[in-house]
């Protein structure tokens, strides 16, 4: 699969789940942290921590599923929402959870929460050898890992800068077939004047290249 295609998908479940808190901390937790369905519903407030590191701080949660757990690096956005959130954030049954990943994905395709776990494991192999996340000495290692190739870390995916925001309400049009700013807007919570501005750049560009 297309790997533009896939990051696409990846952000279009983030952007479009901002509006639901709980979903969207859901859908945060499986692309930050890898998380199975069973990890998240064992996940407890009290499994974060937040560390001072030498170039940067840093954040990681404890993961349990079936008697075993793991320590993984966790992005400081993520961490600071599920702060907000009940102690055990995510009740829910498997079933439940794959209805919540399922609800925004792109129109053309649907998601589960293995399949979009999936997703970020071919981001990542894509951009650098994924085995190399399990050799790190340290966490904070990992931590840095993950700030260089998992663009939730970076903040892209979460549309903090111009071309990002660009690039996504293009690909959602194009995707979706949605060519009303305001519709787009209210979909994505991208402001309608941004959105109309990008709309209106894109036109003039496909004109000046038809003629």
């Amino acid at each position: 699969m297309d790997m533009l295609r896939i990051e696409y998908d990846i952000q279009h479940h983030l952007i479009l789940s901002k509006k639901k808190r709980s979903d969207h901390a859901l859908i945060r937790m499986i692309v930050s942290t890898l998380s199975t369905p069973s990890e998240l519903f064992n996940l407890k407030k009290r499994d974060f921590r937040a560390f001072k590191g030498k170039n940067f701080d840093y954040y990681t949660v404890r993961l349990s599923e079936s008697g075993r757990s793991r320590i993984s690096p966790v992005d400081r956005k993520t961490f600071e929402i599920i702060q907000s959130m009940p102690s055990r954030p995510f009740n829910y049954s498997e079933e439940e959870m794959d209805a919540i990943v399922a609800k925004y994905s792109p129109p053309d395709r649907k998601y589960d929460c293995r399949r979009l776990r999936s997703a970020v494991e071919s981001i990542l192999i894509d951009s650098s050898f994924f085995g190399e996340l399990e050799t790190f000495k340290s966490i904070e290692e990992r931590y840095a890992f993950m700030l260089d190739f998992n663009p939730l870390y970076s903040g892209f995916w979460d549309l903090e800068d111009d071309e990002g925001i660009e690039d996504f309400v293009l690909s959602y049009s194009e995707v979706s077939g949605v060519k009303d700013s305001r519709k787009i807007a209210d979909d994505t919570g991208i402001d309608e004047e941004i959105v109309r501005k990008i709309l209106k750049s894109r036109r003039r560009s496909l004109l000046f290249y038809e003629r």
